[in-house]
């Protein structure tokens, strides 16, 4: 017994040393297993998440044609401007001192009286007694701004329709893709929104601006699940969005002169970025019927779509676009009297004895109201390029003309009338 009892030692030592060397190597497997599991699942998510950045990107480049042409065609279809032409207006006015204003109408036999007609509008509905610099209003700026806004919004409505049905084909035919590769995923939402917003503020001429703020989200969250990674929940965006703004334009005797700021960026699930926008593509097209009353200006009916004649890069992403519209008279004298005849009704050659009308129901001239200001909006819509995607944005410019004709006291607000508000002052030297 005695003898055995060495060997009954080296056994139990042997299945010690056993058992303590499985115990390792499995502890040691088991470690290395978790670490290696870990490190496959970090990574995997990771690259799913960038590729799913990648086709929200592809698929936004793939619908811009098909989505700027709804946008367009919606806007187009659906914009009517404010301004209402009604028609031949005449009006008859007693003569001073017997002057000739045969420049402004037909003179009568015994020359008292001169009579003059237009192309009238609904002058009655943007008149505002006066000079009119932060106080002025009227229903027909009320109107068209209002009337601005809403279409510019409904249009980017249709706009991210468009892009959202793209966008959830691109991301079917990736899962469908990745379900071969062991990895199952599942849309739980895709939300695409599109606002453009329009705001301004009062201000002197210098200070008075308008902006307008276009910004595209795309949002999805989906679910996946993978046989080596295991399940996740994924959020993923992808945000771009400009700005324009415009404060106050130029005449000049060539054109209408238009400076448009223009700032964006792109947001990708938090990683944000200043976008420079190329000026190569970006257009600007303006619409509006005193654009065609001012027959001097060159537009196909007062429609009008311009590229950028000169360009800078200012800081922190803005860029500097400068537009013009041409003029094909460039007397500056006539480009006044046909400012004249179309917003006030008036007449510049004889401009003491046609005032501007108090109402156009007023034809004979009986209340001189010497002094008025009207405001327009020119519907500004920009066009630009930003990441292969083709966007929109507002821009809103207002022609705003005060005149006056006091006896001996000739003066109107030409050239200092684009301005980015309709409530802008004029400058302090006009009275």
């Amino acid at each position: 017994m005695r003898s055995q009892i060495p060997i009954i030692i080296a056994v139990i030592l042997l299945l010690a040393l056993a058992v303590s060397t499985i115990y390792y190597t499995t502890s040691m497997l088991t470690y290395t297993s978790v670490v290696r599991f870990e490190r496959e699942d970090v990574s995997q998510w990771s690259y799913i998440e960038e590729q799913i950045t990648s086709i929200i990107l592809s698929s936004l480049a793939s619908a811009s044609v098909n989505a700027s042409q709804g946008f367009k065609s919606h806007y187009w279809s659906s914009y009517k401007d404010s301004v209402v032409e009604t028609g031949s207006w005449q009006r008859t006015c007693v003569l001073i001192n017997n002057e000739n204003c045969a420049t402004c109408g037909k003179l009568t036999n015994n020359k008292k009286y001169c009579t003059a007609s237009w192309i009238s509008y609904n002058y009655d509905d943007f008149r505002c007694p006066g000079l009119c610099g932060s106080n002025y209003t009227s229903a027909g700026i009320n109107w068209a701004l209002a009337n601005y806004t809403n279409i510019l919004m409904d249009s980017a409505q249709v706009y991210a329709g468009l892009l959202g049905q793209i966008v959830s084909n691109y991301l079917d035919n990736w899962a469908r893709i990745m379900n071969k590769y062991g990895l199952s995923i599942y849309a739980k939402s895709i939300n695409v929104s599109y606002n453009i917003t329009v705001t301004s503020k009062p201000g002197d001429y210098n200070t008075s601006c308008s902006t307008s703020q276009s910004k595209l989200r795309v949002s999805v969250s989906l679910d996946a699940y993978s046989i080596y990674a295991g399940y996740r929940r994924i959020n993923n965006y992808v945000e771009i969005a400009y700005n324009s703004t415009f404060c106050m334009g130029l005449w000049s005797n060539d054109g209408m002169i238009l400076p448009v700021y223009l700032t964006a960026y792109v947001d990708l699930n938090g990683q944000k970025g200043v976008y420079i926008i190329d000026p190569d593509k970006t257009s600007l097209t303006i619409y509006s019927v005193m654009l065609k009353r001012l027959s001097f200006l060159n537009t196909n009916n007062g429609n009008i779509t311009l590229k950028p004649y000169a360009s800078y890069y200012i800081n922190n992403g803005t860029v500097l676009l400068y537009f013009k519209i041409p003029a094909k008279i460039t007397d500056f004298w006539k480009q006044e009297e046909i400012i004249w005849n179309t917003t006030v009704l008036s007449c510049v050659y004889c401009d003491d004895t046609f005032p501007p009308p108090f109402t156009t129901k007023d034809d004979k001239c009986t209340q001189k109201l010497t002094k008025v200001t009207v405001a327009f909006l020119l519907a500004g819509l920009v066009e630009t390029n930003i990441n292969g995607l083709t966007v929109f944005n507002g821009l809103k410019i207002i022609l705003k003309h005060y005149a006056n004709t006091e006896y001996n006291d000739w003066l109107d607000s030409i050239p200092f009338d684009l301005y980015g508000d309709e409530k802008a002052s004029f400058p302090q030297f006009i009275s």
